[in-house]
């Protein structure tokens, strides 16, 4: 491979999805390359943080002009596997690596709830995908596969905080106002500052967790954005958080973890990455999960989100962050 052959990486879903690309682009350009990703727009401030990314294009905005070879790469991995972005790279007329997506399986392990059907992690898929293009073998270093946060201007709590994420895409994913309640009580113990965060979806519920004032949780839902988000993320002693983007960050970093599980599950190949000592998994207790991979709940079926053991988080915390709460 000649030293800076030019790749366009594809990757059109969201948030969690786009950080799980890191070890790859960073990789990749440990390697020669010269990293290129096409994402959605909305995405493009989060695909700019990737390790050994130089350039970040818009799939609404930049597709046209790539075809008509404004944009010109000598090589393309395809990590959407889509029939939709297969159709498009094929028109590139270039190399492609392409990820394909477990459709069969992911349908078996959603329909019999059978963990013999789990999925292979997804960043070991992506790696399988790029297998061709690295001659090093896919061997991922913690100083590498980090995001790359530029600099922010955000006000933290002064001392070590737990960051708890309120979102989520879907119900399925996302506990409701009494069991943050709950959670937050529960935190009290720990005499450690809380902060909130979340989209504008959230502020509502953020700033009625936040109250009474001086109660020390700082209330960042809805006036930040995503890699101001991350920046809280980055920073805090603990991250609570269901299957969201914001977790994966926080497993990115390599912060002390607690994931929390609903309608989605582990089983389907996105639980946090990579794994390491201080990182707990709390599952619902229901016998419906996983029920999809987005975490949508159709309306005729209960949330597992509900059946959530709130005690087992709460004592995950006090274990994880022991050694920070110990005169």
């Amino acid at each position: 491979m000649a030293k800076d052959t030019s790749i366009l990486v594809v990757r059109l879903s969201a948030i969690g999805d786009l950080v799980l690309v890191a070890p790859i682009t960073a990789q990749l350009a440990r390697e020669g390359y010269s990293v290129t990703v096409l994402c959605k727009d909305a995405y493009r401030s989060v695909a700019s943080c990737l390790p050994g990314v130089k350039a970040v294009l818009s799939w609404e905005k930049d597709r046209s002009s790539i075809k008509a070879e404004v944009f010109t790469f000598e090589e393309v991995l395809d990590l959407q596997g889509t029939s939709k972005s297969k159709r498009w790279c094929g028109q590139l007329n270039r190399p492609i690596h392409t990820y394909h997506k477990p459709y069969l399986r992911r349908a078996l392990l959603l329909m019999t709830k059978q963990k013999s059907f789990a999925l292979t992690p997804v960043v070991q898929r992506y790696a399988m995908a790029a297998a061709p293009l690295f001659t090093e073998g896919f061997s991922p270093m913690a100083a590498e596969y980090r995001l790359c946060l530029p600099e922010v201007k955000l006000e933290l709590p002064q001392q070590p905080y737990i960051a708890l994420v309120l979102g989520g895409s879907y119900a399925g994913k996302r506990l409701n106002f009494q069991a943050w309640r709950e959670i937050m009580d529960g935190l009290t113990s720990l005499k450690m500052p809380l902060a909130l965060i979340g989209g504008p979806e959230e502020a509502g519920m953020g700033e009625s967790l936040e109250q009474p004032l001086g109660s020390g949780t700082k209330n960042y839902c809805g006036t930040t954005t995503v890699i101001e988000g991350f920046k809280v993320i980055e920073k805090a002693a603990l991250v609570i958080s269901g299957d969201t983007g914001f977790m994966h960050a926080a497993a990115n970093f390599n912060r002390p973890l607690i994931s929390l599980w609903g309608a989605t599950h582990p089983s389907l190949g996105f639980a946090p990455w990579p794994v390491y000592e201080k990182q707990r998994v709390v599952l619902t207790a229901s016998a419906l999960s996983p029920i999809s991979k987005h975490g949508k709940v159709p309306w005729w079926l209960p949330n597992p989100m509900r059946k959530l053991p709130l005690d087992e988080v709460i004592s995950a915390a006090a274990s994880i962050l022991q050694d920070k709460t110990t005169p």
